[in-house]
């Protein structure tokens, strides 16, 4: 079983040029002590993301590191002109020696796209289209088209990311609904949902997989752990840490006066869940066990 990091670089009242450096002496831990991805998730005019650009802080992380894989999970899409995405891609692979990982989504927040003016509505048919374009663009130049979103000339991609056809791909998802295109394009999938949901996920993805006659990709859960010397030392902090998480995760939607996420409001709850857990060495290794045999997971990426 592989083990990540899924971060936030949420809101923790440090200056942000100092959060910064402390996350990329965080990321130089997380490849010494040999975690296989550093995923960077995207987030936009709140306190749940700080590194609104993750091109960036993945770019600076390339120049901290050698060895572990930095990704996004996910680029949202409807937020990126996918002709810039491209070269963004191309530049990151460069970079990082071909480490970058492409973790690309629609978002889970549309209060977040709001503030860029587009509509919720708008924003599966724009991921649709922008996919279609960065897949098309992976693989080669693009060629004039009409959208509805997005009209292109023919588009010559001087920036060609070092693997090859394209770095690896991955999803967040939280349902079976694209598995068949995932399987498709050997794309790595994460879940975010509890363990029986995730086997349901994972389950159906292997099945196609098998049809198609594909290799097994990552097949992952995020989850967040606290470990310490004891249970009761591990819970103490856990908690101690869940509540600002929890106000950054709902704090754009609490300035706009829009109902709150439902994310649990306790790391007692979020354990409830099957989401989190805080322990012992002992513990934290039991858990790991229980989640990889109950979900069918071969990977999971530790949320901070």
């Amino acid at each position: 079983m592989r083990f990540g990091i899924f971060d936030h670089i949420d809101a923790n009242g440090m200056a942000i040029g100092e959060q910064y450096a402390q996350r990329l002496r965080l990321v130089e831990i997380y490849e010494k002590f040999g975690f296989y991805c550093y995923h960077l998730t995207e987030h936009h005019a709140t306190d749940l993301g700080m590194a609104s650009s993750p091109s960036v802080f993945l770019a600076a992380a390339s120049q901290h590191t050698t060895t572990i894989k930095l990704g996004t999970l996910v680029y949202l899409l409807p937020l990126h002109h996918p002709v810039r995405l491209l070269e963004e891609i191309g530049m990151l692979d460069q970079l990082t020696g071909g480490r970058f990982q492409l973790g690309i989504g629609r978002g889970g927040q549309p209060a977040e796209h709001s503030r860029f003016g587009l509509a919720e509505e708008d924003l599966g048919p724009m991921f649709e289209e922008a996919l279609g374009i960065l897949l098309e663009g992976l693989e080669g130049d693009l060629k004039g088209r009409e959208g509805t979103y997005y009209d292109l000339p023919d588009v010559p991609l001087r920036i060609r990311p070092v693997q090859k056809p394209h770095p690896p791909l991955w999803y967040g998802t939280a349902s079976s609904h694209r598995n068949q295109w995932a399987a498709e394009h050997d794309v790595n999938l994460l879940c975010l949902v509890p363990n029986a949901r995730s086997r349901e996920v994972f389950d159906d993805y292997r099945e196609k997989l098998a049809k198609l006659g594909k290799l097994e990709p990552c097949i992952g859960l995020a989850r967040q752990l606290i470990v310490a010397d004891t249970d009761a030392e591990a819970e103490r902090i856990a908690e101690r840490a869940w509540k600002p998480f929890v106000e950054s995760f709902n704090w754009l939607v609490e300035h706009l006066g829009r109902p709150a996420f439902p994310i649990a409001q306790t790391f007692a709850g979020a354990v409830e869940m099957g989401l989190a857990f805080a322990g012992s060495p002992a513990s934290v290794r039991d858990f790991v066990a229980r989640a990889r045999d109950e979900a069918g997971a071969n990977y999971l990426a530790l949320e901070v």
